[in-house]
C-alpha cells in the first residue's frame, strides 16, 4: 500500500462529519497507514505531483501533496485505489516529509 494513492474518508477534527479525499500512503503500521492528503488546489504549500510521476493508475489533475499535515487511518478507510507513485517521486515525498517533521538522522 505504500506509494499508493486512494480515496479515503477524512473526518473533521471534531469527528462530526467527513469528506472523501485522495491520500497517499507513506508508511504502514500493521493495519494502520500514515497518509498525506492531496489537493488539486495548487496554491497550498507542499509537493506537486504530476500525472507523469505515476507508474500505475491515474489522477484527473495534477495535485499538491500537503506536507507535513499527516494522519493515521485504518486501511479499511481506504476504499478506492487511484494510482501508484514512482519510486523516485515517493523518495522525494518521504524525504520532504521527514525534513518538515525534523526526523532524526536528516540534515
Amino acid at each position: 500500500m505504500v506509494k499508493q494513492i486512494f480515496l479515503a474518508k477524512i473526518y473533521f477534527t471534531d469527528l462530526s462529519e467527513y469528506k472523501i479525499r485522495p491520500v497517499i500512503v507513506i508508511k504502514m503500521l500493521d493495519d494502520d497507514c500514515i497518509c498525506l492528503q492531496l489537493t488539486t488546489q495548487l496554491h497550498h504549500n507542499g509537493i506537486l505531483l504530476n500525472k507523469n510521476e505515476l507508474v500505475k493508475g491515474n489522477l484527473k489533475k495534477s495535485s499538491m501533496i500537503i506536507i507535513p499535515k499527516n494522519f493515521t487511518l485504518h486501511k479499511s478507510i481506504l476504499f478506492k485505489y487511484l494510482a501508484t507513485v514512482s519510486d523516485e517521486k515517493f523518495n522525494n515525498i518521504y524525504l520532504e516529509f521527514c525534513k518538515k517533521l525534523e526526523c532524526k538522522g536528516l540534515k
